[in-house]
């Protein structure tokens, strides 16, 4: 059973949302003598257009130049006929999302034209670039490339052809009727957001000159033309309509049909702290593609024409603010009424930014402020000479605060809850950054040149922590990386394959790594539908070495004409294609195959659509569409997800449950903390729709056992954990002894307070859905546990596994294997172990006031097989059914990834539904495969699991 922890509000399924979210309001930052304030200013509901630079240019030229002394990247041109000269250059510097936005900013570098030879060379210190070339008669040519430490000179080459088209139309999505004058927008894919894992995508961002314009015309019919091929997102925007982004299209295109619907309204009154209508108020209305803001009319009612989506609507007059109750969600063409906003005190985020180790006051630190769960800042202050800030203006709610300074590692505080009225105080610490050094070698401990290194975290990449390029020696090194657990990622050039080492970072320490690179070789092929055709859509082929984790698997895009390419070092791996807008469903076709250093193999992949597709409709309680809500599937009566995505902008996902071997599936849904079921849908149902429930709305005060106040503590709020392989979890800081929390599942939740030192209480409530509950939680001293984890038949430590206890987890286990909670509320406890690929192993305990409770070794055995199963996972190659996986804890010994199953207990399988059905049978009883492995028939038995 895999493990899977979804945190309501902040969880998975909000990071996934992040993919689609482009918050694009500009707030500037307010200065002071002593104390350096931010105050809301009024949000836009579109971007201003940037004035013209000198030469032709919307963007700003980098604040400080780049030298000689910095290195230089060299750019060469060239088309079809050779080398290109006379070509416009320019050089674009990616740095840090501005205030109000999640994407990136864009500053010129350098430009130039390229000479006879068709090559420029320009000053270029290290960092992100993005790279473009113009030349008439041709498309504009771009490139993304990081310039890393330790490389003198980069080069890069840029490839320019005549331009293509893509056309359609933009018409209503009800009734199909066309929308003239609809402005859309065409932006290229670049190479830094495919990089990340979906879930941190911000979607496409380039400068504006590298994006395209169109208008649709009366027809609706628009066109874009002198393009260069590739992927790109599109957008639309029309009066009266809900903004669409649809995001990938291929290019080049044609009778691309872009379907809008119709705007949507909030509607409501603001009210002064005395129940009296408060004309004037400015109303704004957050949501993931920006704000909308009216001002209130005479009576303090107004109403907001916002695309369909949720939002945070808040109101601010004077030196008042407030805001709605909870989240507001409404669908296309609908009105929610009746939201009422009651002003109060403006509350404010104030404290000190100060050194780590020293105390000493940072001076012009950045402090930015954004709705908690989000990733564009709402307000942005610096500090003071004392270190001392200011943010102030703010309506109750959640907010995260991010604060950086040159020379000094970011830090993120997550889920301040400010109630209205309230000072939140604040001590931001900030510490220097460590640093690594090491070597990359060959199997023969050969010293790597040019290899290129960088330090990332376990799911993306280290913004301030730049690529270093192995030396003659294979010599690198990697400055400003925080600490804590990074990971050591080498690559050669042109290549797709990694070797990932942890590594341990200390603050203003430096750590080494030894890191070796195997011989590669180059996997490549085709992939084409079932009926031989091109895939309709963008394709990602991914390549999974056999017995790896999950997340090491490489990923690479088919080009238009279904041909793709990836060199990885020497090994066994899983092959399979998918198509992009269905992510990681790919009707189970695999193809496993053996490469040899040096080698190349030819695999052709099949990428078809699902024959078992289920198209989930997610409804918000009110009815409005669910928009980015997680959609989970299994097998009826079963617990564990097998099935998982997202709902789009429609509040609609498509689930392929093509391998589920069952005539009947469990849906369900959540939403933040709505969510909805359906225990049982037959597996020849096509369509289904869930209607998510109303969240609860938790409420309370921390008071000490030994009347001691109560300034300021860490909230969490745990769902009690059934059988179900998730656990729902908020976390918030609060100040002073009050808390509120909205979008809280209704169930039976553990509510425990933490405070700052070491005193700590939790109280269980269950919670309804649409109510509030109030409760007291009382805090003593608190109390811990500590053990080690160990293998169950070796007895040897486990090294990166997890304790949590009531959803408060321990740092992951170090090479001993030991962990330890502390800060623990005095009563009973459900601890529970797990680890990757581990079952997962829980005890009670109860826990003394002032006390650590030593457990001693816990064993962990491998996960238990399904009692009348085998441990096998199954997949499709063709027509073949084959073992695409075996669990770790499976008795099958003999059995490979790759066999071919012709059969189970003598009856023919044909698909990977079948096999499933055939696997299962009375547990302790034996189970007949006829295999197929390298052309030869095999039969092998295996015992299911009892």
């Amino acid at each position: 059973m895999s493990r899977k922890v979804f945190v309501v509000v902040a969880g998975l399924a909000l990071l996934l949302a992040w993919v689609f979210l482009w918050l694009r309001a500009s707030v500037p930052v307010a200065a002071a003598r002593d104390v350096t304030v931010a105050h809301p200013v009024p949000p836009t509901s579109a971007p201003a257009r940037a004035p013209r630079q000198e030469g032709g240019l919307a963007t700003a030229p980098v604040e400080q130049p780049m030298r000689d002394a910095d290195g230089a990247l060299r750019v060469e041109t060239v088309t079809a006929a050779g080398p290109l000269a006379g070509a416009e250059v320019t050089l674009y510097l990616r740095g840090p999302a501005a205030p109000g936005s999640r994407l990136p900013s864009w500053r010129v570098a350098g430009q130039g034209r390229t000479d006879a030879a068709g090559t420029l060379v320009l000053p270029a210190r290290p960092g992100p670039y993005l790279v473009t070339a113009r030349a008439e008669g041709l498309a504009l040519a771009r490139a993304e490339v990081t310039r890393p430490r330790g490389e003198a000179r980069s080069t890069v080459r840029l490839l320019l052809e005549p331009g293509v088209s893509l056309t359609g139309l933009t018409v209503e999505r009800v009734g199909g009727a066309p929308v003239p004058m609809a402005e859309l927008t065409l932006t290229p894919h670049t190479g830094f957001e495919d990089a990340l894992p979906v879930f941190l995508q911000t979607g496409p961002s380039v400068p504006e000159e590298a994006r395209h314009e169109a208008l649709s015309d009366a027809r609706g019919a628009f066109a874009f033309h002198g393009l260069a091929r590739g992927e790109y997102q599109l957008e639309a925007r029309a009066p009266g309509h809900a903004p669409r982004r649809i995001a990938r299209v291929l290019v080049p295109g044609a009778d691309v049909r872009v379907a809008l619907d119709g705007s949507a309204f909030i509607e409501g009154f603001v009210t002064r702290a005395d129940g009296t209508p408060a004309p004037g108020a400015r109303v704004s209305a957050w949501g993931e593609d920006g704000a909308v803001e009216v001002e209130a009319g005479d009576t303090g009612s107004f109403s907001l024409d916002v695309p369909p989506g949720s939002f945070q609507v808040t109101a601010r007059h004077a030196q008042e603010t407030g805001a709605a109750g909870g989240a507001v969600v409404v669908g296309p063409g609908m009105t929610v009424k009746d939201v009422r906003i009651r002003l109060g005190g403006a509350a404010s985020l104030v404290g000190v930014v100060r050194r780590k180790d020293s105390g000493e006051a940072i001076v012009g630190a950045t402090v930015g402020v954004r709705a908690h769960g989000d990733r564009a800042e709402l307000l942005q202050a610096r500090s003071a000479e004392d270190g001392r800030f200011e943010v102030g203006g703010l309506a109750p709610g959640a907010y995260d605060v991010q604060v950086s300074a040159p020379g000094f590692q970011p830090l993120m505080r997550r889920g301040l809850g400010v109630l209205a009225g309230q000072r939140f105080d604040l001590v931001l610490e900030l510490a220097v950054p460590g640093r690594i050094e090491g070597t990359v070698v060959d199997g023969a401990e050969a010293p790597l040149p040019g290899v290129t290194v960088v330090a990332r975290l376990k799911w993306r990449p280290l913004p301030d922590a730049l690529p270093s390029m192995t030396d003659a020696q294979g010599r690198f090194v990697l400055e400003d990386v925080p600490e804590g657990t990074v990971y050591v990622v080498a690559r050669r050039e042109n290549s797709e394959d990694e070797v990932r080492q942890p590594v341990r970072v200390e603050a203003g320490k430096t750590a080494t790594a030894r890191l070796k690179l195997v011989g590669e070789g180059v996997l490549e092929g085709t992939v084409r539908k079932e009926d031989g055709g091109r895939p309709s859509g963008a394709v990602t082929v991914s390549a999974h070495r056999v017995g790896a984790p999950a997340f090491e698997s490489v990923d690479v895009p088919a080009k238009p004409d279904g041909t793709w390419s990836m060199r990885v070092g020497a090994g066994r791996y899983q092959l399979g294609a998918w198509l992009s807008e269905l992510r990681f469903q790919n009707g189970d076709q695999q193809q496993v195959v053996a490469l040899e250093a040096g080698g190349r193999r030819h695999v052709d992949l099949v990428v078809g659509e699902p024959k078992k597709p289920l198209r989930v409709t997610v409804l918000e309680p009110n009815g409005a569409p669910g928009v980015h809500a997680t959609v989970m599937a299994t097998e009826a009566g079963r617990t564990d997800i097998q099935a998982e995505e997202l709902t789009d902008a429609s509040g609609q996902a498509v689930l392929a449950l093509d391998g589920l071997g069952s005539d009947a599936w469990r849906v369900w849904s959540t939403n933040g903390g709505r969510q909805g079921e359906v225990a049982r849908v037959s597996a020849s149902q096509k369509e289904l729709t869930l209607q998510l429930k109303p969240a609860a709305r938790l409420k309370g005060t921390v008071r000490s056992a030994g009347g001691r106040e109560v300034r300021g503590f860490t909230l969490t709020v745990t769902a009690a954990r059934g059988e179900d392989d998730f656990l729902s979890r908020v976390e918030r800081q609060f100040s002073g002894d009050a808390f509120q929390v909205d979008d809280v599942f209704p169930t039976l939740v553990t509510v425990t307070a933490t405070l700052a030192d070491g005193r700590a209480g939790k109280v269980d409530v269950t919670l309804a859905s649409g109510a509030e509950a109030a409760v007291e939680v009382v805090v003593d001293a608190g109390g811990g546990v500590s053990g080690r984890l160990v293998d169950a038949r070796t007895n040897e430590p486990l090294a990166g596994a997890y304790v949590d206890a009531d959803g408060i987890a321990s740092p992951t286990t170090g090479a001993d294997g030991r962990f330890e909670l502390k800060d623990l509320a005095p009563g009973p406890h459900r601890l529970t172990a797990w680890s990757r690929g581990r079952e997962l192993v829980d005890r009670r305990v109860t826990l003394a006031a002032g006390k650590t409770q030593e457990l001693g070794d816990w064993r962990l055995g491998f996960q238990r097989v399904e009692p009348g199963r085998l441990g096998l996972s199954f997949g499709m190659s063709g027509r073949d059914v084959i073992i695409s996986g075996i669990a770790e804890g499976a008795d099958v010994a003999g059995l490979q990834v790759g066999d071919v199953v012709r059969s189970i207990d003598g009856a023919v399988v044909l698909d990977t539904g079948e096999a499933r059905r055939r696997e299962l049978g009375v547990p302790g009883s034996p189970a007949v495969l006829a295999l197929h492995r390298s052309g030869q028939p095999l039969s092998l038995t295996f015992i299911r699991a009892r």
